[in-house]
């Protein structure tokens, strides 16, 4: 599962994934809900305040919000990244100039391979001497930009423990279904109580299921396009319909004497009448495969953007809520009743 280049990378998944559909804007502190759709922190927090209740934007499910509120919800370290690889490619294109991280004050020298961050001189110094940061790899701005042109630095960073900060994520608790570290393994992960995996191994794994359950997305979402398209063909054909039997009344109209007008009047009321009922139904089932196709695609996306660059810990963070919204959305009812009767005018 190897990383692209970032020039690669920002060219397939473009500008417009990486923004919340809240507010519009790219994400900041981007959160991911069990139905993969992903938003900005401070843009939960708002609707949580407004509706008093924790409802997805998008597809309208409702969770139970976590103790700690939205600040608890699953944080999306994978989007976070893109973001960051995307603003940074952007000010390079731009050739505006990078301020340091740490200070923010100062013009940036190097780039923390580890931290994904800028440093100007004096932070590199502190970040150097720093237990923490000590084995972090440096690069000079130049030798980073030389390395992307040759392909040599890749989108990925590598991940660390959030309770053993030092460590490198190796290993997947295949008992608790999380990544973990080798002072994980030993202290909250022990055997024989827990079961583990290389991450790579459980990975690669996990990316042949996601590939699975992709395609049974796929044809769920033509399914859904196909019934969209129907339903939009039944409106169309009703419409259709409505305006040429209208002509026949008329013309008909036209041939009776004055005092038949009201008739005339009643007969196209009627059948108007008739038509709101029928279209409304048609409009509806449009609006309904159109909500249902969007979640499809939408999830599909999300997943196929992580398969194809997400690491192996970005992976598996998300196993549990991936498999259960797939599994939601590919029995998800998309049939359209395509059984209606025709308007039709008769004349008596």
């Amino acid at each position: 599962m190897a990383a692209a280049p970032e020039r690669k990378v920002l060219e397939e998944i473009g500008e417009d994934f990486l923004c919340c559909t809240i507010c519009l804007e790219q994400f900041k502190s981007p959160k991911i809900l069990p139905c993969l759709h992903t938003f900005c922190e401070q843009c939960l927090v708002t609707l949580v305040e407004k509706t008093g209740s924790l409802n997805c934007p998008e597809c309208r499910q409702q969770y139970q919000l976590p103790v700690g509120g939205v600040p608890a919800i699953k944080g999306n370290f994978f989007m976070s990244n893109l973001v960051e690889i995307f603003k940074q490619r952007l000010e390079s294109m731009q050739g505006t100039e990078i301020r340091c991280g740490g200070c923010t004050k100062n013009t940036a020298t190097h780039r923390c391979m580890d931290c994904r961050h800028y440093l100007c001189n004096n932070c590199v110094t502190v970040h150097r001497n720093l237990p923490f940061t000590q084995t972090h790899q440096l690069m000079t701005i130049q030798e980073y930009e030389t390395a992307k042109s040759t392909n040599v630095v890749t989108l990925q960073a590598v991940e660390y423990c959030s309770l053993h900060r030092k460590n490198e994520i190796e290993f997947y608790c295949q008992t608790c279904q999380v990544p973990v570290c080798t002072n994980c393994t030993i202290v909250k992960h022990r055997i024989p109580e827990h079961v583990h995996r290389d991450l790579k191994d459980a990975a690669d794994e996990y990316q042949t299921e996601l590939k699975a359950m992709v395609d049974k997305l796929k044809v769920k979402e033509q399914e859904a396009e196909k019934n969209k398209t129907l339903a939009k063909q039944i409106h169309h054909d009703l419409t259709e319909q409505c305006s040429s039997e209208e002509r026949k009344v008329r013309m008909k109209a036209e041939e009776i004497i004055k005092k038949i007008k009201r008739e005339e009047q009643r007969l196209i009321d009627e059948l108007k009448n008739t038509y709101k009922m029928k279209i409304k139904r048609a409009a509806v089932d449009i609006d309904e495969m159109e909500f249902k196709h969007g979640n499809i695609k939408s999830a599909c996306s999300y997943i196929e953007t992580l398969m194809h660059h997400g690491n192996a810990a970005q992976l598996l963070s998300t196993k549990g809520d991936v498999g259960t919204c797939v599994k939601q959305l590919i029995t998800m009812e998309t049939t359209v009743d395509t059984n209606h009767e025709d308007l039709t005018f008769t004349p008596e």
